[in-house]
């Protein structure tokens, strides 16, 4: 679990990068099958239905902060990302909140929000969103990275004034089959307990 986490907090600040210079985002989702998925299913469940992965993982960089403290509370950024984040209304049962990140008041990009999910049977799905500037279709273009079973596929829109960038191991059109679904300020907050830590019994030497 740690592993993965390390992994996407690395994809999440590729994924920045990519938004802004709408250049190609090079991921490596690991342990993942291939496979169809969609957040337009019969069992799909709204995004605040479903539970954390693991333990809740939220941090924000502020950027007009000497020490750039990290702020953990939605709460606390949600107002000061200068954007209107669009994410999907729901996501297929089963699926989990891995991470929640970015960074407000950046001299130069403004704000940065990246969130993952994991879906059943594809894996990681992340939506990387920062204000939209210069001219982003509002068509999504989609790109590759590698090929074979490490294959990602990239894709970029604009929504509202929302740059949008999504990165899954999905097909290109199961990706752009989400750019309609995306909605304004979907509550994404999991209202279930986040999982509990099952002690490790140890054995007494004496």
């Amino acid at each position: 679990m740690k592993a993965r986490r390390a992994w996407a907090w690395n994809s999440a600040n590729r994924a920045r990068m990519v938004i802004l210079g709408l250049a190609l985002l090079s991921l490596t989702l690991a342990g993942c099958s291939l496979g169809g998925g969609s957040a337009a299913t019969s069992d799909a469940k709204n995004l605040n239905a479903l539970p954390w992965c693991d333990q809740p993982l939220i941090s924000f960089q502020d950027d007009s902060q000497p020490s750039q403290q990290a702020l953990t509370q939605w709460e606390s950024v949600k107002g000061q990302l200068g954007f209107t984040p669009y994410l999907p209304s729901a996501l297929p049962s089963g699926s989990c909140l891995d991470l929640v990140g970015g960074s407000i008041h950046d001299p130069i990009f403004g704000a940065h929000l990246s969130i993952t999910w994991v879906l059943p049977k594809t894996g990681p799905i992340s939506f990387s969103e920062a204000p939209k500037r210069g001219a982003v279709s509002t068509t999504p273009q989609c790109a590759q990275s590698q090929q074979g079973s490490d294959a990602t596929t990239v894709c970029i829109g604009t929504l509202g004034d929302a740059s949008i960038t999504i990165a899954s191991h999905l097909s290109e059109s199961a990706l752009k089959a989400y750019f309609p679904q995306l909605q304004p300020n979907v509550d994404w907050q999991p209202t279930a307990p986040a999982p509990t830590v099952t002690p490790t019994a140890t054995t007494s030497g004496n």
